[in-house]
């Protein structure tokens, strides 16, 4: 796991600041432009704070990058997580997961996509805590997918024997796909239909 973390939102904070508007405006701003393509200067003009404030606020570009991600996270991705966490039939879970997924990437009037997938692959820096805190959402995505599979073993509706790892990375890598097509504009109907053939691929026993 990356040692970057969300900051103390209470540290360095000024009284009035507010915080969730500012993250939301910087998020827009990573969205479209990448992390490296945003300079400090469009984040300040876009949250309405000047240089000291926001290093202030914050402590650095990479540190907002990331209470931006964690802010991401918790508000359009826990709900999805916690859902596919209660269903206990295995396939019907994945089934939720990635119902709730094209909905999240596709919605419309908002950015498409995920913020996440499109800011890994546009990264150039793959040693930096950026880098490490991105790669750490995808591994937990991995855990999270291969602990729902030894699940289905343990309850008996996965076959014993399947490499529950490389399952939950090429299952991972469905999603992440489907991210960069919903970018892409590949309407939701599409996107569906191509998670019913990933389905395909979990094993269920007989």
């Amino acid at each position: 796991m990356s040692t970057a973390k969300p900051r103390d939102p209470t540290r360095g904070r000024r009284r009035g600041f507010d915080e969730k508007q500012a993250l939301e405006a910087a998020m827009d701003m990573f969205w479209v432009h990448g992390y490296e393509g945003t300079s400090v200067s469009q984040l300040c003009a876009g949250i309405g704070i000047n240089p000291p404030s926001l290093y202030s606020a914050f402590g650095s570009k990479a540190q907002l990058f990331i209470d931006v991600v964690d802010h991401y996270e918790r508000t359009f991705w826990d709900p999805v997580w916690d859902a596919f966490g209660q269903e206990p039939q295995v396939v019907d879970a994945f089934r939720r997961f990635f119902n709730d997924f094209v909905g999240v990437i596709s919605v419309p009037g908002t950015h498409l996509g995920c913020l996440v997938v499109q800011s890994a692959v546009s990264l150039e820096d793959r040693d930096s805590d950026v880098a490490r805190a991105l790669a750490a959402i995808g591994d937990d995505g991995v855990r999270r997918f291969q602990g729902k599979l030894e699940f289905g073993i343990r309850d008996g509706q996965i076959p014993a024997g399947t490499d529950t790892l490389a399952l939950a990375h090429a299952i991972n890598m469905i999603s992440e796909g489907l991210a960069l097509r919903a970018h892409d504009g590949v309407p939701p109907e599409m996107l569906r239909r191509l998670v019913a053939a990933g389905l395909r691929m979990i094993p269920e026993a007989e």
